[in-house]
């Protein structure tokens, strides 16, 4: 990578790292944003270039829909943790299981694995395969399918945060 851009994704790096930290470490008090923010800095300089294989563009804009992806993806977690446990707990057990095959306009390793991992960690939705840009999804209900492939959603926020793919 070239100067700007190394120093972009290492910025960048840097902020997700620091704020999952934070997010992490619930303390607000100087010596640990400090100690936050130096070993933040440190593993950013040693491994931006995993995170970020090709240039980063809009480097704050990206790191702004990623910070909004994640609080998005964390209420999703939430509320499909609770569904969940409705529907596991209801006595006439409203589940309707289905798997679903659909294409994404993926290419990139990156944005694939952070996609198929973002359904795999809401509950109800597991992602069975990959392949190419073809994904492979279990759903617990047919709502849960739908928005998979018909809804799009969490499709969508990924590529708001990588618009290049």
């Amino acid at each position: 990578m070239k100067g700007i851009e190394r120093i972009i994704s290492i910025s960048v790096t840097f902020g997700i790292l620091f704020i999952f930290w934070i997010l992490l470490s619930a303390h607000f008090d100087a010596f640990h944003l400090v100690a936050g923010a130096v070993c933040a800095m440190l593993v950013a300089v040693i491994s931006h270039d995993l995170l970020f294989t090709k240039p980063v563009r809009g480097g704050i804009l990206t790191l702004l829909h990623f910070t909004h992806y994640c609080g998005w993806l964390f209420l999703e977690i939430w509320l499909a943790g609770l569904d969940v446990a409705y529907r596991v707990l209801h006595p006439d057990l409203p589940i309707d299981p289905q798997v679903v095959t659909f294409d994404t306009p993926f290419s990139d390793d990156i944005v694939r694995t952070v996609f198929a991992n973002s359904m795999t960690l809401t509950p109800g939705t597991i992602t069975i395969d990959v392949i190419g840009s073809t994904y492979t999804v279990h759903a617990l209900t047919s709502e849960a399918a739908r928005d998979l492939t018909e809804g799009r959603s969490i499709e969508k926020r990924v590529h708001r945060i990588f618009p290049e793919t």
